[in-house]
């Protein structure tokens, strides 16, 4: 059981934090940094545990914030958000799953960044429909629980049902007006919706794209691909082809245009002269490697062909980067790099899931994104799934192998001991949390246990973001305990964005 590192620094934490709080912002005007829902300039973390039980409904869901400072993040400086809280929508209910995902932007152009959580197992009444999209409004404050809720049209009428709206959610400017829109995903449909205007949740959609259960959308990334100033979407998912259910798989890209998405499918890597694709998408990021002005597209595999075991596939698995331009996401170049790739640290092997999570941001600051990528199936001295984080370094080139970095809680300045299935590494974020210019890395482990009797309680890792890299100097760890909260077997902090 977990009694040792980690376990007491959640205890100090906890003790020195007791309830969440709000940071105030040291700066009365809000500023443009991305993330920055209380406009100090820096911008702040977002963990979500979907899993979270509330006032006695299992998996209800809550969302953690901690504001960032020039000292980075830490518990006491944070709050916490259930659909119990005052002014957020809705109401707490078992299998809720608030925060199952969950991205931001300034929607209301006030100069805060907003948050939008995910609840796709929120029952609709009167409906068949299950899924709800929570819009949180920042302010000089941060995150007080002040929102608006949003439903698929599908919620209004018997006559359809919606199932998993808001099982992913991104937020980008779409249509290049300057104010991004929100995204969502649901079992079977892409959401777009204009631009939310006197913070009303809308009425309708402005364009959606119905996948008739042929496509099982996946993942949702937006990012400015090949167009300046208007972000493109990016669906990735099996698609059932040759008599095979999920045999194909699908990667659409969609642009806003005024008589609705323009779709264009990309080709998987891998793929055969059928379409037939050995290598589903489990993750996407976008952010620019090359420094070129445009974003790039960052993709996680683990191959369809690997045999089920336990908690992750027995694949190796590898990342994918479409390099954005002019002429199209991945139309000039693509790269492929796995374990085996000269620079990165280890060797690829059955069960370690390379790329199972992935985050793209500019950790040394030289104006070339990273790539952090989660193992979470990595063997470390001899324990399974103890998993660890391999950051792969973004040049003018492109995404390399040599210079890349590799943690795990073996790693000296890495608070914990490696134990099997921690899974360190099950999600990652790129965020400057410390507002020096690099992105600071967060690691979650979601079956890091902590209190006794239980094996997923789960726990945070925050690394700064240096010129040479990541630092474990200065590392900061939680849990649910460091902000006084009982969260036992509930995966804490294991949702890190969409």
């Amino acid at each position: 059981m977990r009694t040792r590192t980690l376990a007491a620094a959640l205890a100090i934490a906890s003790a020195a934090a007791g309830l969440s709080l709000t940071l105030a912002p040291t700066v009365s005007a809000a500023t443009s940094a991305a993330d920055d829902f209380n406009g100090d300039g820096v911008a702040d973390l977002v963990v979500a545990t979907p899993n979270a039980p509330v006032d006695g409904q299992i998996n209800a869901g809550s969302v953690t914030v901690l504001y960032g400072s020039a000292d980075g993040v830490a518990p006491a400086r944070s709050t916490t958000l259930t659909q119990s809280s005052p002014g957020v929508p809705g109401d707490a209910g078992s299998h809720d799953l608030f925060g199952t995902t969950h991205a931001a932007g300034d929607l209301d152009a006030d100069g805060y960044t907003d948050l939008v959580v995910g609840t796709p197992g929120d029952v609709m009444p009167f409906s068949n429909s299950y899924g709800s999209v929570t819009v949180l409004w920042g302010g000089p404050d941060g995150l007080t629980g002040d929102g608006i809720s949003m439903v698929s049209p599908y919620a209004a009428g018997g006559w359809s049902s919606e199932k998993e709206y808001g099982k992913k959610v991104a937020v980008a400017d779409l249509d290049g007006d300057g104010v991004p829109q929100i995204a969502t995903l649901s079992r079977t449909n892409l959401w777009v919706y204009d631009d939310l205007a006197d913070r009303t949740a809308p009425t309708d959609v402005r364009y959606f794209e119905n996948y008739n259960a042929y496509i099982q959308p996946r993942t949702l990334t937006a990012g400015g691909f090949t167009v300046a100033g208007r972000a493109q979407l990016v669906v990735t998912g099996p698609e059932n082809c040759g008599g095979t259910q999920g045999g194909c798989q699908f990667t659409g890209v969609y642009t806003w245009s005024d008589s609705g998405l323009r779709e264009v499918s990309l080709p998987g890597p891998g793929a055969d002269a059928t379409g037939a694709d050995e290598a589903p998408t489990v993750s996407s990021a976008a952010g620019d490697i090359d420094g070129d002005g445009f974003a790039d597209l960052v993709t996680g595999h683990v191959p369809a062909s690997a045999t089920t075991s336990g908690e992750y596939s027995d694949a190796a698995g590898f990342v994918h980067v479409r390099y954005g331009g002019a002429q199209g996401l991945g139309a000039q170049r693509t790269a492929t790099l796995d374990q085996d790739t000269a620079g990165v640290p280890g060797t690829g092997r059955a069960g370690d899931n390379f790329g199972a999570s992935v985050a793209v941001g500019d950790v040394t600051g030289d104006g070339c994104a990273d790539v952090a990528v989660g193992v979470p199936g990595k063997t470390v001295q001899g324990a399974s799934g103890t998993g660890t984080t391999v950051l792969l370094k973004g040049t003018a080139a492109g995404l390399v192998g040599s210079g890349a970095q590799a943690f795990d809680q073996t790693t000296a300045g890495v608070p914990d001991e490696a134990e099997a299935d921690d899974w360190f590494g099950s999600a990652v974020a790129l965020t400057d949390v410390d507002g020096d210019g690099r992105a600071d890395l967060t690691v979650a482990a979601k079956g890091e246990d902590v209190t006794g009797g239980s094996a997923r309680d789960g726990g945070d890792w925050v690394l700064r973001g240096a010129a040479d890299g990541l630092t474990t100097a200065g590392v900061t760890s939680f849990g649910a305990a460091s902000f006084g909260l009982t969260y036992p077997d509930a995966e804490f902090g294991s949702v890190l964005g969409g």
